[in-house]
């Protein structure tokens, strides 16, 4: 299968998901290029740092962060759809697929030896998500990554996708890290840190 084949395969497979459950998929449409580029730049992507990706849907985010040199064996990706999950491990060998729910992010992390690791990286529509839902998988979050570890997260609104209220209980700090306003829709990478580890 030619490389233009498996972008039009992967981006089927993505609406098809989304026709059926779109509450679950983020967007219509599999994030673009320099959006994907713009997460692994966030979560500081390279040879030696563990990532946990969160909703990776058809893995754009994925091959990108496996692109800036994370290892195969240094991501774990938690995907909730059973069908995108199963097109993730046959897509990238090697890199551990849980099938489950992100807001049992610690629980997967704890279970794969994943704690302490240097960043996540969510392509959820967390501020589509109920506080109780965003508390769950950002705490979750910082639960598994060790003290300097970063939250990144997209977004296609032009706030902050944390409620400010869950950014203060959690001791954080959130900037917009890159505006992307050639991935359609356009879109936003936020960059969460402990406030501590900025001090």
């Amino acid at each position: 299968m030619t490389k233009s084949e498996m972008a039009f395969a992967e981006r089927k497979l993505f609406v098809e998901r989304w026709v059926k459950s779109p509450l679950k998929v983020a967007s219509v449409t599999p994030s673009g290029a320099d959006l994907c580029r713009a997460m692994a730049e966030g979560a500081g992507a390279a040879a030696g740092r563990r990532v946990i990706e969160l909703g990776p849907g058809t893995g754009p985010i994925t091959a990108a962060l496996l692109h800036a040199g994370v290892a195969p064996s240094d991501l774990l990706l938690l995907e909730l759809d059973d069908v995108f999950a199963h097109h993730l491990r046959t897509r990238h060998p090697g890199v551990t697929v849980v099938e489950g729910d992100a807001r049992r992010i610690g629980r997967a992390a704890a279970a794969h030896g994943w704690t302490g690791c240097d960043a996540v990286v969510s392509g959820l529509p967390l501020i589509a998500m109920p506080l109780s839902a965003q508390v769950r998988i950002a705490g979750g979050a910082f639960e598994a990554m060790g003290p300097g570890g970063v939250f990144v997260q997209l977004t296609y609104g032009p706030f902050s996708p944390l409620n400010p209220a869950l950014v203060r209980r959690l001791g954080l700090v959130g900037r917009r890290f890159r505006w992307i306003a050639r991935n359609l829709p356009p879109a936003s990478v936020w960059v969460y840190r402990r406030r501590t580890a900025v001090n």
